[in-house]
């Protein structure tokens, strides 16, 4: 399938805000909120934003619902997601693919949103963006390269960049498009119907508050499912406060398991849950050098 781009986001038009997962504080929206009209643009929060499920954003139907309701609307040029939390998993049933394909448009999210960028994506065909959310990163406000790659992507401008990693393992080159995320949540799409696809893509992980045991549980989970046999390369982002208590740290987990890995492996990429959180484009040629240790992004991922 042709990746599907959606068209650069515009001074003035509306971004509409959608809660696919965990509930949402007033306070935080507001911020982010804040933060985009302050940027140039006209916002929306979708209708029953505040509406909770215990720890819930409302009931799964209704948060389907709203973000259906954005990609129809004609008047809506960019989705963005208000915090991650759990639930995107829930949407999916309610979801329509043909709905999607014919209103393609930027859908920015991480975290628990994870499972939508990658579902949008793999079912779909959208180019999707892994990045900051408005009642989270947002709402803290975002500075520097986080802010140059937020706005300069979805913007058009950015349409190429190299970035170097921290380290470099593995061997080779690869050109391929990238998938994943948060890898708490990719790993629990294993034996669902929306189980992630890495053969030939490049795959990102990253995560927060994971213990190394259980990083190292996680990537074997997804070595033993066959989900790095294909792989074209590996891009390790931010794991933050995922230090341990004993002398066997995530550094020495990814030595372990990819030091000798057939295709390029590279750790320290800032994005994710961290201080910095790099916009990234899901579904677009990027290149992979083990190398040089770097990722560049090859081909413009708006139309």
């Amino acid at each position: 399938m042709e990746p599907l781009k959606p068209r650069p986001l515009k001074k003035g038009e509306k971004i509409g805000i959608v809660a696919p997962a965990g509930s949402v504080q007033d306070e935080q929206l507001a911020a982010g909120v804040e933060a985009l009209r302050r940027a140039g643009f006209s916002v929306e929060p979708a209708q029953g934003i505040f509406d909770r499920k215990g720890y819930l954003a409302g009931a799964a139907e209704g948060r389907a619902k709203a973000l259906e309701g954005f990609f129809q609307r004609e008047d809506i040029a960019a989705i963005f997601c208000a915090r991650g939390g759990f639930g995107s998993v829930q949407l999916l049933p309610f979801l329509d693919t043909r709905m999607v394909r014919r209103h393609p448009k930027i859908f920015v999210g991480y975290s628990d949103v994870t499972i939508l960028l990658n579902w949008l994506l793999q079912r779909c065909g959208l180019v999707t963006f892994h990045g900051p959310m408005v009642a989270m990163d947002l709402a803290r406000g975002i500075a520097g390269r986080s802010e140059e790659f937020f706005w300069g992507t979805l913007g058009g401008g950015k349409r190429r960049w190299k970035l170097q990693a921290t380290e470099a393992f593995g061997s080779g080159y690869a050109e391929a498009g990238m998938v994943g995320g948060c890898l708490s949540i990719v790993v629990t799409t294993l034996g669902t119907p929306y189980e992630i696809e890495t053969a030939g893509k490049i795959l990102f992980l990253e995560d927060i508050g994971e213990k190394p045991y259980r990083l190292e549980r996680m990537l074997t989970h997804l070595k033993l499912a066959g989900k790095l046999e294909r792989i074209a390369g590996l891009v390790f982002g931010s794991f933050t406060n995922c230090e341990g208590d004993g002398d066997r740290d995530l550094r020495d987990i990814i030595r372990e398991l990819f030091g000798r890995a057939p295709y390029p492996v590279i750790t320290g990429l800032e994005a994710g849950h961290g201080e910095e959180n790099l916009l990234l484009p899901f579904g677009v040629k990027m290149a992979l050098d083990g190398k040089a240790g770097s990722l560049s992004l090859l081909e413009s991922p708006l139309a």
